[in-house]
């Protein structure tokens, strides 16, 4: 059975990792059990604590190209579409929000404390010079089980003389099915990763990440990737991934 203060502290992280919650974040903890514990007060802590707002890197900036941006574009306007009546309503997408660092899970036995105050940054938003390395921007249409993501890779990122490294590609491929996994099946890692290259991208074009469900069995996500030009006429990669979901609690020793 999980301990009573455990199982708090996994609730606060669970909350921590809502996207759409900003500033100063009001907890009030509560215990299945007598304990001394139960007459602490509501907690205030700042979701963020080096701002008052979340930056969400997943927004338009100066490094990206007229590509980029016309693809952003395009899949922005099929988040909302409009009724016979003129209204407008959520579409069948909608673009994830991406910041430079995941307060979802934590080591065993690390202090919420610890975690919120750690200089550890997400691998894919580490880097603060926009255009440097990984620009993207990830779609998602859960009625359809897919995704696409508009990636534009910068010069940090070479591998043979002008293109893309394929570490670089991998961790994007990554990024992209672990998050339409997640989306899909809540809390997962990866447990396989499976690519074949095609082609090179070059350095500082923009692509198209897609990636779609295969199939489920019980606890583990089947899922399949394609990197395309953005007219999806040219095929850089293919991938196919398992992921494997996971309980919260595992992550804490608990």
């Amino acid at each position: 059975m999980m301990r009573p203060v455990a199982k708090g502290l996994i609730s606060i992280i669970r909350a921590f990792s809502n996207p759409n919650v900003a500033g100063i974040l009001r907890l009030q903890t509560q215990w299945n059990s007598p304990s001394a514990f139960q007459n602490i007060r509501p907690l205030s802590m700042s979701l963020w604590p080096f701002s008052a707002q979340p930056r969400d890197f997943s927004l338009p900036n100066a490094s990206w190209s007229p590509e980029m941006r016309r693809v952003y574009d395009h899949y922005i306007a099929l988040c909302e579409v409009e009724t016979i009546g003129g209204e407008k309503k959520t579409g069948p997408w909608r673009k994830l929000p991406s910041y430079n660092r995941t307060l979802k899970y934590a080591k065993g036995g690390t202090y919420l404390s610890k975690m919120i105050q750690s200089k550890a940054r997400l691998f894919t938003r580490s880097i603060k010079e926009h255009g440097a390395a990984f620009e993207y921007v990830i779609f998602v249409n859960k009625q359809e089980k897919r995704c696409v993501c508009v990636f534009q890779a910068g010069r940090l990122l070479e591998g043979p003389p002008g293109h893309v490294h394929g570490g670089a590609i991998a961790t994007m491929i990554d990024t992209v099915m672990g998050g339409l996994a997640a989306c899909l099946s809540g809390p997962i890692m990866t447990a396989n990763l499976n690519i074949s290259y095609r082609s090179p991208i070059t350095l500082g074009s923009v692509v198209l990440i897609h990636s779609a469900l295969d199939h489920v069995e019980g606890r583990k996500t089947f899922l399949t990737c394609r990197v395309t030009s953005t007219d999806e006429t040219k095929l850089h990669t293919e991938a196919t991934a398992l992921f494997v979901s996971i309980n919260v609690g595992h992550l804490f020793g608990t």
